[in-house]
Protein backbone atom coordinates (compact mmCIF):
# COMPACT_ATOMS: atom_id res chain seq x y z
CA UNK A 1 0.00 0.00 0.00
CA UNK A 2 1.17 3.63 -0.91
CA UNK A 3 0.32 7.35 -0.01
CA UNK A 4 2.34 9.85 -1.57
CA UNK A 5 1.90 13.28 -1.82
CA UNK A 6 2.79 14.31 1.78
CA UNK A 7 3.90 17.57 2.59
CA UNK A 8 7.73 17.81 3.16
CA UNK A 9 6.84 19.11 6.63
CA UNK A 10 4.89 16.25 8.04
CA UNK A 11 6.33 13.53 5.58
CA UNK A 12 9.80 14.50 7.96
CA UNK A 13 7.71 14.62 11.27
CA UNK A 14 6.12 11.30 10.89
CA UNK A 15 9.56 9.85 10.35
CA UNK A 16 10.55 11.20 13.53
CA UNK A 17 7.54 10.17 15.72
CA UNK A 18 8.22 6.74 13.95
CA UNK A 19 11.94 6.10 15.20
CA UNK A 20 10.87 7.63 18.30
CA UNK A 21 8.37 4.91 18.81
CA UNK A 22 10.76 2.38 18.01
CA UNK A 23 11.07 1.53 14.56
CA UNK A 24 14.68 1.52 12.99
CA UNK A 25 16.21 2.86 10.36
CA UNK A 26 17.60 0.11 8.35
CA UNK A 27 18.40 1.81 5.48
CA UNK A 28 19.58 5.68 4.65
CA UNK A 29 20.04 6.72 1.21
CA UNK A 30 23.67 8.30 0.94
CA UNK A 31 24.52 10.23 -2.31
CA UNK A 32 25.27 13.49 -3.01
CA UNK A 33 21.55 14.81 -3.60
CA UNK A 34 20.99 13.76 -0.07
CA UNK A 35 17.86 15.94 0.80
CA UNK A 36 18.20 18.09 -2.32
CA UNK A 37 16.58 16.47 -5.15
CA UNK A 38 15.96 13.24 -3.21
CA UNK A 39 16.00 10.92 -0.58
CA UNK A 40 14.66 7.44 0.84
CA UNK A 41 14.67 5.59 4.27
CA UNK A 42 13.85 2.20 4.94
CA UNK A 43 12.29 2.01 8.73
CA UNK A 44 11.42 -1.88 10.45
CA UNK A 45 9.80 -2.86 13.57
CA UNK A 46 8.63 -6.32 14.37
CA UNK A 47 9.66 -7.78 10.74
CA UNK A 48 7.97 -4.91 8.97
CA UNK A 49 8.92 -2.23 6.98
CA UNK A 50 7.84 1.04 6.29
CA UNK A 51 9.79 2.76 2.87
CA UNK A 52 9.64 6.64 2.82
CA UNK A 53 10.88 8.26 -0.20
CA UNK A 54 11.02 11.76 -0.95
CA UNK A 55 11.75 14.17 -3.96
CA UNK A 56 11.73 17.84 -4.45
CA UNK A 57 8.99 17.50 -7.15
CA UNK A 58 6.43 14.96 -6.11
CA UNK A 59 7.22 15.26 -2.02
CA UNK A 60 6.87 12.19 0.19
CA UNK A 61 5.58 8.92 -0.26
CA UNK A 62 5.53 5.61 2.41
CA UNK A 63 4.90 2.42 1.20
CA UNK A 64 4.68 -0.75 3.64
CA UNK A 65 1.93 -3.24 4.55
CA UNK A 66 -1.47 -2.30 5.02
CA UNK A 67 -2.31 -2.39 8.81
CA UNK A 68 1.14 0.14 8.94
CA UNK A 69 -0.21 2.52 6.27
CA UNK A 70 -3.07 3.14 8.74
CA UNK A 71 -1.61 4.43 11.24
CA UNK A 72 1.01 6.57 9.26
CA UNK A 73 -2.39 8.08 7.45
CA UNK A 74 -3.62 8.26 10.99
CA UNK A 75 -0.23 10.31 11.75
CA UNK A 76 -0.66 12.40 8.51
CA UNK A 77 -4.26 13.39 9.34
CA UNK A 78 -3.16 14.73 12.67
CA UNK A 79 -3.79 11.58 15.04
CA UNK A 80 -1.06 10.41 17.64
Amino acid sequence: MKIDNIPTGVFDEILKRLVKSGWVKTYEYDNFDKGIDFDKIILAKEGRELTFEWDNWMEGEVNGQEVDMIMVQSLIDGGQ
